[in-house]
C-alpha cells in the first residue's frame, strides 16, 4: 500500500477523513491583465498605487510601465522602511505616508496591525469598531494629496487596495477622476462580516455615474468553507479611453 492511502487509511480509523482542499484563489491574473492593457496601447505616464503595503504590486507594475512616475500610498509604519528602500533605489517613485478617505476627514483609526503596530495587514475601522491593536493615522483625500499634480494627459492609472475603504478613497477624488484613464480596485462580492462596507456594486453604480465602465477582471477569490465568491481585482476605465473602441468591424 503507497504511503499516502496508508496515511488516510489510518487516520479513517482514527475516527478523521482527509479530503483536498480547494484553493480560495480562483484565478490569479493581475500581471497578464497589466500586461495585456500595456499591449493594448495603455501606458500611464502617471501610477498612483494607494494602499501600497510592502510595495510588491508596484514592483510588478513598473516592470511592466517603466517609463511611469509612481505615487506609493500607505499609512502603516510597518511598511514605511521597505517603502523608502525601494523608492531610494528607483527613479520616479515618491512615498506618501498618509491614509486616503472621504472629505472632511484629517485622521482615521486603524486596526489589524498588530498590537505594537509592526504588522502589514492593517484596515480602517468604522466609526462603532474598536480592537486592542488601533492607532490612529493622518488621513487626506486623494484630490489633496495628488489632483494639482498629475495633469489631464497622463493617462494616470489608480490602483486602491484599501481593504475595504477602496470607496470613501474614490469619494475623496472627485478632481483627480477626471484624470485617470484606468482603475484597478480591489472589491468585496458581498458585505463581509456585515460591517456595512462598500460591495461591487456600490463601486460599479458610483464609478458607471464618473463616466467608467467595467474593462477587466484581474483576480477573484472565494470564500474557503463553501467557495462563495468574496473578493477579486477589477479593471474600470474611462468611457472616452482609447481602451474601449472596438473597431472588429472596421
Amino acid at each position: 500500500m503507497a504511503a499516502k492511502e496508508l496515511l488516510r487509511t489510518t487516520l479513517r480509523r482514527l475516527g478523521y477523513q482527509v479530503t483536498r482542499v480547494r484553493p480560495p484563489n480562483r484565478f490569479e491574473g493581475m500581471k497578464e491583465t497589466l500586461t495585456l492593457l500595456r499591449n493594448a496601447g495603455y501606458m500611464p505616464r502617471v501610477v498612483i498605487d494607494a494602499g501600497a503595503n510592502c510595495g510588491s504590486w508596484a514592483q510588478m507594475a513598473r516592470a511592466i510601465f517603466p517609463g511611469a512616475a509612481f505615487h506609493l500610498v500607505e499609512p502603516q509604519p510597518a511598511c514605511a522602511d521597505l517603502l523608502r528602500k525601494q523608492a531610494a533605489r528607483s527613479t520616479g517613485m515618491t512615498v506618501h505616508r498618509v491614509a486616503v478617505t472621504k472629505p472632511g476627514v484629517k485622521s482615521v483609526r486603524v486596526v489589524g496591525g498588530g498590537a505594537t503596530g509592526d504588522g502589514t495587514g492593517a484596515r480602517v475601522a468604522k466609526e462603532d469598531e474598536t480592537d486592542f491593536d488601533e492607532m490612529e493615522c493622518p488621513a487626506t483625500t486623494l484630490d489633496d494629496l495628488l489632483a494639482d499634480e498629475i495633469g489631464p494627459d497622463s493617462r494616470c492609472l489608480c490602483k486602491l487596495d484599501l481593504e475595504r475603504h477602496e470607496l470613501e478613497a474614490l469619494q475623496g477624488a472627485a478632481q483627480l477622476l477626471l484624470k485617470v484613464e484606468v482603475i484597478l480596485s480591489e472589491v468585496s462580492f458581498y458585505d463581509i462580516n456585515n460591517r456595512g462596507d462598500a460591495i461591487f456594486s456600490d463601486m460599479l453604480r458610483f464609478l458607471g455615474e464618473r463616466n467608467f465602465e467595467l474593462y477587466d477582471v484581474a483576480c477573484l477569490g472565494a470564500r474557503p468553507r463553501d467557495m462563495r465568491l468574496k473578493m477579486g481585482d477589477v479593471v474600470f476605465v474611462r468611457r472616452d479611453s482609447r481602451l474601449m473602441e472596438d473597431n472588429a468591424w472596421k
